[in-house]
């Protein structure tokens, strides 16, 4: 469990190299490029869940974004060729300004419902008398598990501030085996899936800036979210909420970032509705 202190902006598309050679010069390095994919899932309506537990507190349904990372090769036809070698950088991203995106959502789909019908003795590992399967190679970006909690509250708070839990799955366990079938059994089935390609920072006190453009994939369609323009996000992750001192110094950090860039970025809380993953109300 880690707490995220955060500041969110936004930029148009025409920014964006000026951005990058702004954060750059900050940073003292160039942007990573990434891509991702993260699934969100909610109970099953079909099993009856209490609204409260054994100690009489309320229980409320939530959402759980699970994701991982993509394989970069799957922006080739939007790669820099040079000597026969093929180059990912940030560069892409100025390239992807529109809904299209090289991306299938059957092939999403397929990693979602991935099953390993064939072994061999290799691919086991014994966990506590248990076969477990090891992550295949060719899928080799492990599953992480997120729950969020909504933001903290208040009106004079100056960052963002919320609990997020998360858990990595480093195999499956069985011979059929899939992300599907686990969160089925966990009494959780499938709502939407979106794709994030942006460029991350990795700056002095553990602060990372994220530039990110995310298309919803459905079965029929594609649509991107942030068309004209591009994500913000700066934030810092703290392992432990009761270290006043590293929380203090860690929104110090943000609001020094947020000065910095102001009159060009205006790094803002968002509205923390907007960060909710709780579901309504029945």
């Amino acid at each position: 469990m880690v707490q995220q202190l955060s500041l969110f902006s936004s930029i148009d598309d025409k920014s964006y190299d000026l951005f990058i050679a702004t954060l750059t010069t900050l940073s003292g390095n160039p942007p990573i490029l990434y891509s991702k994919l993260s699934t969100v899932w909610i109970p099953n309506p079909l099993y009856q869940i209490e609204g409260v537990n054994s100690k009489n507190q309320l229980v409320e349904k939530n959402r759980i974004n699970v994701s991982k990372e993509l394989p970069l090769e799957m922006l080739k036809e939007f790669s820099n060729t040079s000597d026969n070698a093929t180059k990912y950088n940030h560069e892409i991203l100025k390239k992807l300004q529109d809904d299209t995106i090289p991306i299938e959502y059957t092939d999403l789909q397929n990693m979602i419902n991935e099953i390993k019908s064939t072994r061999s003795d290799d691919d086991v590992m014994d966990v506590d008398g248990d076969d477990i399967i090891k992550s295949n190679k060719k899928n080799k970006y492990a599953w992480c598990i997120s729950i969020s909690d909504i933001p903290a509250a208040g009106n004079n708070r100056k960052v963002s501030m919320q609990t997020i839990n998360e858990s990595i799955l480093l195999s499956h366990v069985g011979v059929d085996s899939s992300l599907q079938k686990m969160m089925n059994e966990l009494g959780y089935i499938y709502q939407y899936q979106y794709v994030t390609i942006g460029a991350r920072f990795n700056l002095k006190h553990n602060l990372i800036v994220e530039l990110q453009k995310i298309w919803s994939i459905g079965e029929s369609s594609k649509q991107q979210k942030t068309k004209g323009g591009l994500l913000v996000k700066a934030f810092i992750n703290i392992d432990k909420a009761t270290d006043i001192d590293k929380m203090n110094m860690t929104e110090t950090v943000l609001l020094n970032l947020q000065k910095e860039l102001q009159g060009y970025v205006e790094l803002a809380v968002p509205d923390r509705k907007s960060m909710d993953s709780r579901m309504d109300v029945d």
